[in-house]
């Protein structure tokens, strides 16, 4: 397919989640270009049943993997849990793809715990995927899940946070006694600082936007595929499945400024 280290990144989510791990990436990965998309039309997948997970993340995959990206940043939960083999079974050998969940699940880190609480959309939780995972590396913990259905939504719908922080609240009062906690959806790393205030610095978050893209960033330059020096008049590009919401072009503004491209590519889903 002709790829190359100057060939842009495929990121994506089903709607504005994913966008602090393309953040962390053009931080720690300065020089690379990359094509996001967040399928706005049809988020939060939290709600979705699993045949609609894998059959439109297989559609996005496709997408990207047409814009000749080198690798694919599967940078939502719900699509990792429930359509990761699918997607790896199609693209296999053909494109390096990525996930939030593996390279959190087997950090280190969890060898300074007993006990962590894990927050997720409904769809995350019921694939028992993260538990699964973590528990195949860490025996000795204690994992306590639990689904937590509107934040997704209220964040993609840019909820002010005085009115998400009493939900947030509502949520965590079942997340007590516990050493660490693994935010299990992008978009909720949007909430990190409300999830701080309330365990008082008592509860560590796991810092999932830096493990993912060290292990990105390590594997591109293990492959010869990392981007070394600036490319010149090349801009992210931001596709959505809809009209761009304003939210998410704001947002998009705020994390990347001015210089982006936006698009809307519509699917003709099943």
């Amino acid at each position: 397919m002709g790829i190359s280290p100057l060939s842009p990144i495929g990121i994506f989510d089903s709607g504005i989640g994913g966008l602090l791990i393309a953040k962390e990436m053009k931080i720690q990965m300065p020089n690379e270009d990359f094509i996001y998309f967040g399928d706005t039309k049809n988020m939060p997948y939290g709600e979705k049943s699993k045949e609609f997970i894998r059959g439109n993340s297989i559609n996005i995959a496709s997408f990207l993997y047409k814009k000749k990206c080198k690798a694919l940043v599967i940078a939502c939960n719900s699509i990792a849990s429930n359509a990761l083999d699918l997607i790896q079974k199609k693209f296999h050998r053909k494109i390096l793809i990525f996930n939030v969940i593996d390279p959190v699940a087997k950090n280190t880190i969890f060898l300074s715990y007993k006990r962590i609480g894990i927050i997720a959309t409904p769809a995350t939780i019921h694939s028992n995927y993260y538990t699964k995972k973590i528990k195949k590396h860490y025996h000795h913990l204690d994992v306590v899940q639990i689904p937590t259905p509107l934040l997704a939504p209220i964040i993609e719908n840019g909820w002010e946070i005085k009115k998400i922080n009493s939900i947030v609240k509502n949520y965590l009062n079942r997340l007590r006694s516990i050493d660490a906690i693994l935010l299990a959806c992008t978009h909720y790393l949007f909430l990190k600082k409300e999830i701080e205030n309330f365990y008082h610095g008592e509860v560590h978050l796991i810092d999932i936007q830096k493990i993912v893209v060290k292990e990105i960033k390590e594997k591109l330059s293990e492959k010869k595929l990392l981007c070394l020096y600036p490319t010149y008049n090349k801009f992210p590009i931001f596709y959505t499945s809809s009209p761009i919401p304003f939210f998410f072009k704001k947002k998009v503004r705020i994390l990347f400024g001015k210089k982006v491209f936006f698009k809307t590519h519509i699917f003709n889903y099943v």
